[in-house]
């Protein structure tokens, strides 16, 4: 429960979260020691013990308010995620009815993600200011889509969330070269040997071609064998579609992103769609924790059953997913992106 207001931040102990609180003051290492004792030991002689305790118990009252308000709990979950201080959301609070302070929250989040639709449409991984977007963006599409659930009792975790090890994945990589080790190589044509004997709509002779090569190369495989074989295995599980537009919807921009463990190795970093569902639904049926939404992009949930093509990620699949972030009617982050700019 309280993971959602202590952030990433080493509190010790609940307690301290509250009395560091009501101190005030500055946080971290620009913080003097004994601050909160001072503060406080003063504010007890001025006033008096009980009066200070009850405002103890006033702001973990209102801690534990937030966290049954399924509103509250997501919103100040995910800014306190990206950084809001604590202390400044108690602040936002005082005095504002429940929808003033929803309209405040939704204000703070619209400025925390700073995107309009069409700044979601250019976001690239390969830019490095555009890597901490896009990441800001999938958390709260991963939050909103619990929070959004009407008649549920479910919250999103930020605990395992802050424990956890998340990064910036591609959902099909295109591409190995990142991979520069023997071991690396061996255990990206063992998971891609794998996939290939799943997929059933590859002609039988090229499969067969390619899982011979691999044998042959396996055991003593050098950088230029591996890149030529990787660069004919991706191929076959990568969907040509000239009409895709390739600034949307290229290898890089986010409707080829999602939120993954990044501690799997860096070889299912490097894997295509395929591997990484397997990889998913094989974690899936372990209880792991994985985001919501990145399960749903691996499970297909985003594209029309109609349109499917489960062992690939086509630019069907990207557009659907982009439409599932920003679209005006189901959008799942589009109330807290900020209007087109008009053009002069």
């Amino acid at each position: 429960m309280w993971a959602f207001v202590a952030g990433a931040d080493d509190c010790p102990t609940r307690i301290t979260l509250l009395l560091d609180t009501l101190a005030g003051g500055a946080p971290g290492r620009e913080r003097p020691r004994f601050h909160t004792f001072d503060t406080l030991r003063q504010r007890i002689d001025a006033t008096s013990p009980d009066e200070v305790w009850i405002q103890v118990v006033d702001m973990h009252a209102m801690v534990l308010g937030w966290f049954e308000n399924r509103d509250y709990y997501h919103k100040i979950g995910y800014l306190v995620a990206m950084g809001h201080p604590f202390g400044d959301l108690v602040e936002l609070a005082a005095g504002q009815t429940k929808s003033n302070f929803n309209a405040t929250l939704d204000a703070h989040i619209r400025d925390t993600l700073d995107l309009s639709p069409s700044g979601v449409t250019e976001l690239s991984y390969e830019t490095e200011a555009h890597k901490e977007k896009c990441a800001r963006l999938l958390l709260l599409m991963n939050v909103e889509t619990v929070r959004r659930v009407e008649h549920s009792t479910e919250r999103y975790s930020f605990r395992l969330h802050r424990d956890g090890a998340w990064s910036l994945e591609h959902i099909h990589a295109q591409n190995a070269e990142s991979l520069t080790k023997a071991e690396q190589w061996r255990e990206w044509l063992r998971l891609h040997r794998k996939a290939l004997e799943d997929l059933p709509s590859v002609d039988q002779t090229r499969r067969d071609a390619l899982i011979v090569k691999i044998e042959s190369v396996y055991n003593q495989i050098s950088r230029e064998s591996f890149q030529e074989l990787a660069r004919d295995i991706t191929a076959i599980f990568t969907l040509a579609d000239a009409s895709a537009p390739a600034s949307v919807h290229s290898v890089h921009s986010v409707t080829n992103l999602a939120l993954l463990s990044s501690g799997d190795t860096s070889v299912l970093g490097n894997a295509v769609f395929e591997v990484k569902r397997q990889r998913v639904l094989e974690l899936d049926k372990k209880g792991t924790y994985i985001p919501i939404c990145t399960r749903q992009v691996f499970l297909k949930y985003y594209t029309d059953a109609d349109a499917q093509q489960v062992h690939f990620w086509s630019s069907q699949d990207r557009e659907s997913y982009l439409q599932a972030m920003i679209s005006p009617e189901r959008g799942i982050v589009f109330r807290y992106l900020r209007n087109e700019e008009r053009q002069s």
